[in-house]
């Protein structure tokens, strides 16, 4: 069974009031940490590693220069029958201050695209350290 996938044409946006980071190419994705993450059998896309049933990808921390609040995290992808993928991050005043990850993040609509509002989960988290820095995890399972 295929598992999901991003593709050149998929897209991971983040935005903050005045910043705004988009990863859409394979070249983006491949600066990521990934555990069983399949970055080379189909170039363009990340995928499921064959014989496994998910993959895990942890985003280099990014700085929103210019940023006053964050705002959303859009997400879109290929997400066949059988399949989901998650999302969770972290964001602080500095790179090492990172606080602890959000809750795993699962709302895709019908198109398969996650859009998530931050705004509330940094006023429900102010011990998070919220700031200009973030890291995103990714999350790709086969059900």
């Amino acid at each position: 069974m295929a598992g999901p996938s991003w593709s050149k044409r998929s897209l991971l946006a983040l935005e903050g009031i005045m910043a705004e980071k988009i990863w859409t190419s394979q070249q983006d994705f491949e600066g990521w940490a990934w555990t069983n993450g399949d970055t080379t059998t189909t170039p363009g896309s990340v995928l499921v590693e064959a014989g496994q049933v998910s993959a895990v990808g942890l985003s280099p921390v990014y700085q929103a220069t210019g940023w006053t609040s964050w705002r959303a995290i859009t997400i879109t992808g290929s997400r066949p029958a059988g399949t989901s993928y998650y999302f969770r991050f972290k964001t602080g005043e500095t790179a090492g201050g990172l606080g602890e990850f959000s809750e795993y993040i699962d709302a895709p609509d019908v198109g398969g695209n996650i859009v998530c509002d931050l705004r509330p989960w940094c006023l429900n988290n102010p011990s998070w350290g919220v700031g200009p820095w973030i890291q995103i995890e990714l999350t790709l399972e086969t059900d």
